[in-house]
């Protein structure tokens, strides 16, 4: 199994490279190439939400909507036999629902495999410390 991270960098789980850590460097320099030093701290935070954003292979935010308001329409059709108001699509329910959608986000399963996911996890800390502990 291959996990992205930002940069175009693929690392499959089961044959992680030696230089791991050498090519998350790497690619955090380049990611920070032109931000001050006095403003990395920004580029930090961003580079590992973009890591996890790529492990998660989360959607763009308006394709995430746009499919929820989808599957929301239809599940509605199929259950009820009727159709979904537009008015339940800018109500505050409905805006409830996609907060929490893409709070949960943060905290879901990776593969929803123990194993898969524990060695998902480990890369994605190796990562991290790289990038935490980035000097240039």
């Amino acid at each position: 199994m291959k996990i992205k991270f930002p940069r175009g960098i693929e690392i499959d789980i089961n044959n992680v490279p030696d230089n791991f850590e050498e090519i998350i460097k790497n690619s955090f320099h380049d990611y920070t190439y032109r931000t001050p030093k006095e403003y990395r701290y920004r580029d930090k935070l961003a580079y590992i939400d973009r890591c996890r954003e790529l492990v998660h292979d989360a959607e763009d935010e308006y394709d995430a909507v746009n499919n929820f308001i989808k599957q929301t329409f239809s599940d509605r059709l199929d259950e009820f036999e009727e159709f979904t108001d537009k008015a339940d699509f800018v109500s505050i329910d409905f805006m409830v629902e996609c907060y929490k959608k893409g709070e949960h986000n943060l905290y879901a399963n990776y593969t929803y495999s123990d194993k898969l996911d524990g060695k998902i996890m480990k890369l994605l800390e190796r990562a991290i410390k790289v990038v935490i502990n980035y000097q240039s």
